[in-house]
């Protein structure tokens, strides 16, 4: 005869397992594992941060219709550039002599993200007769260089935590996961946006994207640390022998025996500055010339994202059959198309099929310009690389965006945009006319 099964057994049979459970069993988390659980908590930190990351997304829209001119506009990425500029060689030689890199990440994080709260309450500083738009301008300004110190400190935590045979999987999970997140955020975000008054529809939007964002800053909290990952604290002494002057001298050292990594530091500057003096024109002139919904900004950004997620899948294959050298030459080609296609369709629906198809060719350029620029690094000092590399790209993010500004205010944003096209494609064929591959920056050691 049969038994039927107790209530209790069910209960056993369909017990639902917890969020820990389900990923031991299916994605094969070990969370005994060290290195297993920092993976899990790098994965997860990225999931709750882009919530966040998709609202600021419509940063500058927020600023515009607050009453932020042009100009304020354009120093959103110039004025913290140029901070850059000065802070990113001084702190990283100074991060690389903290006892406690986390505590200082994290604070840095926490600072930068509760600025979102301040943001959202700017509407309701009205009694200070200040232009709210100019608020939050300088705000954003203000949190973006607060947030420094984690930029620099983040990516060398990443690799402190993460064994070498995981990185790429990891790194690339990340990616697919910010870019997945993203995409429906900004979709969802910008009819949001159209649906509810403003400015209770952009204040709402912040704090429940910060308060999502506290998720991430625990998860990044969580991750533990190799034991001989904290330098032990300096002694007065040592301090006092500390000198930034002195420390930049094996900086410099290093940029003169690389060659190669001099002339790829250069090719990017040429490549990059006319991307950057046009930036922040394309938001002015979706909002003000086209008129775009905060609803067609977040369908703009989300078909973008969608359409980034596709085209890492098929350039990676391309890139590691062409090489990564080779395809630089050829997709930094592709870098005057974007301008040149919004200024000549000005059209909102036109402009929603070029940002797909600009998703889909933009990564091929990522690719190869990221696996050369990482092959370009010294081994011995791949630190002082970055920070020298970070300092001149935004030597760059600071001028080139004032310049921009200033044509457009000349010719008009579309004959800025044909400019700067050109100026994209001179810069581009810097890759062609001085290859890194050529003999003069690639000396052979002596005695071969």
């Amino acid at each position: 005869m049969n038994q039927h099964p107790s209530p209790s057994e069910k209960q056993t049979r369909l017990r639902i397992p917890s969020p820990r459970e389900f990923l031991a069993r299916y994605a094969r988390i070990n969370f005994n594992n060290r290195d297993d659980r920092n993976s899990f908590y790098m994965v997860a930190e990225i999931f709750w941060a882009t919530f966040l990351d998709a609202a600021m997304a419509f940063n500058a829209a927020y600023a515009i219709r607050l009453g932020a001119s042009d100009q304020e506009i354009g120093l959103l990425s110039s004025i913290p550039a140029l901070f850059a500029i000065f802070l990113s060689i001084p702190l990283g030689k100074v991060l690389q002599r903290t006892p406690n890199k986390k505590k200082l990440l994290l604070g840095s994080l926490t600072i930068y993200r509760l600025g979102y709260i301040f943001i959202a309450l700017i509407p309701w500083l009205n009694f200070l007769n200040l232009n709210q738009g100019s608020l939050v301008v300088f705000a954003l300004i203000f949190f973006t260089i607060c947030d420094r110190p984690f930029i620099i400190s983040f990516a060398p935590m990443q690799s402190t935590v993460i064994p070498r045979e995981r990185q790429a999987p990891v790194i690339s999970l990340r990616m697919q996961i910010y870019h997945a997140v993203r995409s429906l955020s900004v979709f969802l975000l910008g009819f949001w946006l159209d649906a509810i008054l403003f400015p209770l529809n952009y204040q709402l939007m912040y704090i429940v994207t910060f308060a999502l964002s506290i998720f991430s800053i625990v998860s990044i909290a969580r991750i533990e640390l190799p034991p001989n990952a904290q330098l032990p604290a300096e002694t007065k002494q040592e301090r006092k022998r500390f000198s930034l002057r002195a420390s930049f001298a094996p900086t410099f050292a290093m940029i003169r025996e690389n060659p190669r990594f001099l002339r790829f530091m250069v090719n990017t500057l040429m490549m990059d500055f006319g991307m950057w003096a046009i930036n922040p024109l394309f938001s002015i002139f979706y909002i003000k010339n086209l008129e775009a919904s905060d609803g067609w900004l977040g369908t703009f950004s989300a078909i973008h994202s969608v359409c980034n997620i596709i085209g890492y899948g098929i350039w990676r294959p391309i890139v590691r059959r062409v090489g990564e050298t080779r395809m630089l030459k050829l997709t930094a080609l592709l870098r005057p198309l974007y301008p040149l296609a919004i200024a000549l369709f000005p059209n909102l629906t036109a402009i929603l099929v070029i940002g797909g198809a600009w998703g889909l060719l933009i990564p091929g350029l990522g690719l190869s310009h990221s696996s050369t620029y990482l092959q370009m690094l010294p081994p011995e000092a791949r630190e002082e690389a970055q920070s020298i590399h970070s300092t001149i790209q935004n030597s760059s993010m600071f001028l080139s965006p004032l310049l921009g500004i200033a044509i457009s205010e000349w010719i008009g944003i579309p004959g800025t945009l044909l400019l700067f096209a050109g100026v994209r494609l001179l810069g581009s064929l810097t890759w062609t006319l001085f290859p890194i591959d050529h003999p003069r920056y690639n000396p052979q050691p002596a005695g071969q």
